[in-house]
């Protein structure tokens, strides 16, 4: 039967016509009651590489994994409150050419605290009605959701397990937590997740998780069109790369704790890790690929550094530190989205020179976001600061070698700004949202081929172009609940690609249309900061609360032909 059916799906794909490289899997997803089975998410773990393709089954339940490579694979599908009839299928032989069937049954399981995105346990965590314990519900949105929410809490314990749990941060250097925060936090989660507490195993126990819940069956079709492709990295606990930046010859570099990787896309491996001669591992938050293939540049965050790694001799230059010492403008949170946290009396963040975000202009200088936006000239090694621009976070160039960067992270700065290197001229621009709760602040910048400038709208859940022209903005409002758009990307054709912090979808705009798609995230924390398309079209993420980076794309109408044909 099985090479009955082989010879099925050969046949069927050749008929149309598509040539796959490697090995296909395809198959049906049922629910419980024999129905076909929308949106579930089927992933194939080559167990040789460790890259994961994933893809989502159709309104017919059908799934197709194509171009896998030859190898052993682990098979499985996940569903929100469900698990998959045979939970996995494990040693799965691809061959050249071959097209194997696999089918799976999901059936009803218990939903768990740590499969919750950041926006569902905003709204489902027990709120104490006063007490230290609704402090420290605050402080725990405030404080820890901007680098994880649930996923990290699948235990019940009392305060000192907490207070552990905390610990172990600090232990292994992701987060040196304020002693006053850790105190709080604890509080609260022994109040909650308590050994004797009265919070339901479940969050679907509670009346309004039914209110937060994107079903499996409310995607539009359109949204189960996507593949990604995801790779393990390290592992390391300071190895939480949020981006993903190609370079010239097709490889992938990534930033690291205290360094930065290399990674060859088609067959996983992770080349190298190249760190920095700093046993603290300092905080690396992006890197800069030129486009040239001989460099790529790193912004060493806390250190208010730039460094540069020649990749030809694979060996990083003296650390370019600048000495900024100017006026420190007050911060605000820039993660957690809930009115009540912004614009805060008291800073929330600190404050201190940094560098963020580097881009290289048209000549080959390297401007990089931060506090404050500063020029890095690569001839005398000098630094020039721009003290009024005194903190901004997005940073992009466009094809006429104007500067544009996005004010953030600051109270009381949230404007464009426009910078020609040639005269070092600043210009200003406000979005017409820009209100007392952030909203209209550009998180992310980027330049599309027509010169339009995106913002990222973090807080006012929008999608913001600046046409340079006419100086005029044009508002795209993202839909759903909290969007959060942080990472932001261009593709070939100008759509704007982006991805929601609290709520974790992958959404895509077509700007001629006004058309927003929003795609199923197969990671409940994405916590992506950038997004990046290479010369084949794929878009580059990082998953920086799991320790992993990839890709996506969405399929061919072949693909989708041969998807709708399975039998």
């Amino acid at each position: 039967m099985r090479k009955f059916l082989s010879l099925v799906f050969i046949s069927l794909f050749a008929s149309l016509g598509y040539a796959a490289e490697g090995g296909t899997i395809a198959g049906t997803i049922t629910g419980p009651e024999g129905a076909p089975f929308k949106a579930a998410f089927v992933r194939a773990l080559n167990v040789q590489s460790k890259m994961t393709t994933i893809v989502l089954s159709n309104n017919q339940g059908k799934y197709l994994l194509t171009n896998l490579a030859l190898g052993s694979y682990e098979i499985w599908a996940t569903s929100m409150g469900y698990k998959s009839d045979p939970a996995k299928r494990s040693d799965i032989k691809i061959e050249d050419g071959q097209t194997l069937p696999l089918n799976f049954t999901m059936q009803k399981s218990t939903v768990q605290w740590t499969q919750l995105t950041r926006y569902q346990a905003g709204m489902l965590l027990p709120k104490p009605a006063s007490g230290p314990e609704a402090k420290g519900r605050d402080v725990l949105l405030q404080n820890c959701f901007g680098c994880h929410a649930m996923s990290k809490w699948g235990m019940r314990t009392d305060h000192d397990g907490w207070i552990g749990a905390i610990g172990v941060m600090r232990t292994v250097g992701v987060a040196d937590v304020n002693p006053d925060i850790a105190e709080q936090a604890a509080t609260y989660l022994a109040s909650v997740f308590g050994p004797d507490s009265d919070t339901p195993s479940s969050p679907a126990q509670l009346p309004d998780f039914k209110s937060v819940l994107q079903d499996h069956d409310s995607w539009s079709d359109d949204a189960l069109n996507i593949e990604y492709v995801d790779y393990k990295l390290t592992g390391e606990p300071k190895d939480r790369p949020g981006s993903g930046r190609p370079d010239k010859y097709g490889n992938v570099w990534l930033e690291m704790g205290g360094g930065l990787s290399k990674l060859n896309p088609e067959t996983g491996e992770l080349n190298k890790t190249f760190r920095l001669d700093d046993p603290t591992r300092p905080n690396i938050h992006e890197v800069l690929p030129t486009p040239d293939g001989t460099s790529v540049w790193l912004t060493i965050t806390d250190q208010n550094a730039l460094v540069r790694f020649d990749t030809r001799t694979e060996k990083f230059d003296p650390v370019y530190k600048d000495a900024y010492d100017g006026p420190r403008p007050v911060q605000t949170n820039t993660i957690a989205p809930w009115p009540q946290f912004r614009n805060n009396d008291t800073p929330t963040i600190g404050d201190a020179p940094r560098t963020h975000t580097a881009v290289m202009d048209l000549a080959g200088n390297i401007w990089a976001s931060g506090r404050p936006l500063k020029k890095f000239d690569v001839e005398t090694r000098k630094y020039t600061d721009f003290p009024d621009v005194p903190d901004t976070y997005g940073i992009a160039v466009d094809k006429e070698g104007i500067i544009w960067a996005g004010e953030f992270t600051a109270r009381d700065y949230r404007q464009l700004v426009k910078v020609d290197p040639r005269t070092n001229k600043v210009t200003k621009y406000t979005p017409p949202n820009t209100d007392d709760k952030l909203n209209g602040a550009p998180r992310r910048v980027k330049v599309d081929s027509q010169g339009y400038v995106w913002c990222a709208d973090y807080f006012g859940g929008n999608l913001t172009r600046f046409d340079p022209k006419t100086e005029t903005f044009k508002i795209f409002k993202i839909p759903g609940p909290t969007p959060t758009p942080y990472g932001m990307g261009v593709d070939h054709n100008d759509n704007i690609w982006y991805t929601s912090f609290y709520t974790d979808v992958t959404g895509r705009l077509e700007p001629k249309t006004g058309k927003f798609t929003e795609y199923p995230s197969p990671y409940g924390e994405r916590s992506t900061r950038d997004l990046t398309e290479d010369s084949d079209g794929r878009i580059w993420y990082g998953v920086e609360s799991m320790f992993r980076v990839g890709h996506m794309r969405l399929r061919s109408p072949s693909e989708m032909a041969a998807l709708q044909d399975i039998k």
